[in-house]
């Protein structure tokens, strides 16, 4: 159950830091671009990026949310702690289909105006910080789960 645990904290400690790449280096250089400029930009880098954390999503959610269904099943000392790892990857996982999958499609798609491009990056700018806070939450509660229960060193 440890190494579940474990391997489950480090796949959405990858997605977590995913996400803060995406905020902090990404967004800022979207931003940055003209519309156009950007609406090529963010529908070439679509399939990679978005790729990549559809798979670190998936495999973070289901891991996460298997070691903590385990150990609420076994009564384990970290089940709440995994618990709210779980609870975060499945917030982060509905805002795909709730508003990801669609403003994606809509921001590479090449047919909003320049002023809806730039308000729609914002609102995604929004959604996505929304995320990233939430998945750092979660990971936190899933390193937190790795000391429940460990004796202390007094």
């Amino acid at each position: 159950m440890k190494a579940l645990s474990q391997l489950a904290t480090t796949m959405f400690g990858l997605l977590a830091g995913g996400m803060i790449l995406i905020a902090a280096g990404l967004v800022p250089y979207w931003r940055s671009l003209d519309p156009a400029e950007f609406t090529q930009a963010f529908g070439a880098s679509l399939p990679t990026v978005g790729g990549t954390m559809i798979v670190l999503t998936i495999l973070g959610t289901g891991l996460m949310v298997l070691a903590a269904g385990l150990s609420l099943w076994k009564k384990l000392p970290d089940r709440i702690w995994l618990a709210g790892g779980a609870a975060a990857t499945l917030i982060m996982l509905v805002t795909v289909p709730i508003y990801f999958g669609s403003a994606n499609a809509l921001l590479a798609g090449g047919t909003l105006d320049a002023n809806a491009i730039t308000a729609e990056l914002a609102t995604w700018q929004q959604m996505h910080w929304f995320r990233t806070v939430v998945g750092l939450l979660g990971l936190f509660c899933a390193v937190r789960a790795g000391y429940t229960g460990i004796p202390s060193s007094k």
